[in-house]
């Protein structure tokens, strides 16, 4: 097949990809992994996909152990396997499929051939044997959505070459720069994780870390909305007002979608170098400049936030050391300030070697789910978080990205994502509790994260207006003041 690379200018990029993604069937389940607001090494580059020659998708259930379907598009229904052999069936078809054929595309881009999707949070209990499980499921979507593409386009933020086959390349620079004219609406439901009773959750976790039991846990609550529209008119309305290095929109068919605004990597691998960098600590951007530099002053001076990424990074330190080779795991930039639209928040940097003999799969067992949304140590926060939350997690705070066998592997960590489905919305917020941690304050920090969301959407938290119109990718009419809740 006949590849090509052809320029459209940078400022156009983030456009021609809402362009591409609105055109698209919903039955083919398009992907979209898009970076957004300043460009930089790590928030370079768009991935582009539709139509996976295989898909694979999955759910955890505590009766059955959890199983996962194989469908190929070249052959008739589905096979059904246990979980227990995801990472088998992945390899197997990695080594039927990824083998380099036609021409070969420019040197340097991230993307080639390979999977693109997400996992969700829930699989926890498939990497975590032995956790008991007390919440129902909540939703008809999957806890794993994978699909295996041959063809992509991939786009550079910092040069505006685009690559991939040449009429798909052409296809993509001759589209419409204009807003994308997809509409929605969203109301708030009625909130499962009220302020008193979450508050009262965060006493309860802040108990176990001055008992022993854990260092710290990341409590997490959802908000509902009901939802009528596009789903691809959200993701451009974050791309709009929520930027972040690590968005992505993944479909699952009509009606159902994944939609993330993340600023946090899980993994990146890369010729055997491994990174990871976690997130811990946030403030509210302030729209007065002096107060917004208090804020970020008392973040970078808090004791409270210095030790969840302390701990945090340790875990991470852990899980990448089952995997890498000796001697090889080092700490970078701890912390270093992250600026977001509506945030501030801390970060730091794990890096490591790769041990020969092992590949991305074995680094997401070792490590999945993030231990920025857990806690430490991770059975132990996952235990106790399932006892206090009031509904499971399904994609958020589990992990969207991309593997490609020859090149690499980048995931994000599903922060700032929402799920799709059935005509209900599902934001999920959440925050690291610990024994320095006062209740008030940390449900405060959950409605700081969901600011975003919650301007994408023209919903409003309690005592705020809403701001801006209707925009250009999509109308929405006010939500209630329950939408913070």
């Amino acid at each position: 097949m006949a590849m090509a690379c052809v320029f459209v200018p940078t400022d156009d990029v983030e456009a021609l990809c809402l362009s591409w993604l609105a055109q698209q069937d919903e039955e083919d389940r398009p992907v979209v992994l898009l970076s957004a607001g300043p460009v930089s090494e790590d928030a370079r580059w768009c991935i582009l996909a539709r139509a996976p020659s295989i898909r694979i998708e999955g759910t955890m259930d505590a009766a059955m152990g959890g199983r996962f379907t194989v469908t190929d598009a070249t052959a008739e229904g589905a096979r059904y396997e246990p979980m227990s052999r995801l990472f088998d069936v992945l390899r197997a078809i990695e080594r039927e499929r990824a083998a380099p054929g036609g021409e070969a595309r420019a040197p340097g881009l991230p993307f080639e051939r390979g999977w693109l999707g997400a996992m969700g949070y829930d699989l926890a209990w498939h990497f975590e044997y032995g956790l008991p499980r007390y919440r129902a499921r909540a939703t008809e979507l999957p806890d794993l959505h994978l699909g295996w593409f041959d063809d992509a386009l991939v786009v550079d933020r910092s040069t505006g070459a685009v690559h991939g086959q040449a009429r798909a390349v052409e296809g993509f620079a001759a589209l419409s720069t204009a807003p994308v004219d997809l509409r929605f609406s969203a109301a708030a439901l009625q909130s499962r994780f009220h302020r008193e009773d979450y508050e009262a959750a965060v006493e309860r976790v802040r108990q176990h870390c001055l008992i022993g039991d854990i260092f710290q846990a990341d409590l997490t609550r959802r908000i509902d909305f009901a939802f009528e529209g596009d789903a691809r008119a959200v993701f451009a309305r974050l791309v709009e007002r929520s930027p972040a290095a690590y968005m992505a929109y993944v479909g699952l068919g009509p009606g159902r979608a994944v939609v993330s605004a993340s600023p946090e990597e899980f993994l990146k691998l890369e010729d055997r170098r491994l990174r990871s960098q976690p997130i811990k600590g946030t403030r509210r951007r302030a729209d007065d400049v002096a107060r917004d530099r208090a804020l970020r002053d008392e973040l970078l001076a808090s004791e409270k936030d210095s030790a969840e990424l302390t701990m945090i990074v340790d875990l991470v330190r852990n899980d990448l050391g089952r995997v890498a080779e000796v001697a090889t795991v080092e700490v970078h930039g701890f912390p270093t300030l992250v600026e977001l639209p509506q945030v501030w928040h801390l970060v730091a940097e794990v890096r490591a070697r790769l041990e020969v003999g092992k590949d991305i799969w074995d680094v997401v067992g070792a490590s999945f789910p993030p231990g920025s949304i857990v806690g430490a140590p991770k059975p132990k926060a996952l235990e106790i978080l399932e006892r206090v939350e009031r509904s499971r997690r399904g994609f958020y705070t589990g992990t969207i990205g991309y593997v490609d066998p020859q090149k690499g592997a980048h995931f994000n960590v599903a922060i700032r994502t929402a799920e799709f489905c059935d005509g209900v919305l599902r934001v999920g917020v959440g925050g690291g509790i610990t024994a320095l941690s006062v209740p008030s304050e940390e449900f405060e920090e959950t409605c700081d994260k969901a600011r975003g969301f919650l301007l994408a959407l023209g919903a409003r938290e309690a005592g705020v207006p809403v701001e801006g119109g209707s925009g250009s990718s999509g109308s929405a009419r006010e939500g209630s003041d329950e939408a913070a809740s």
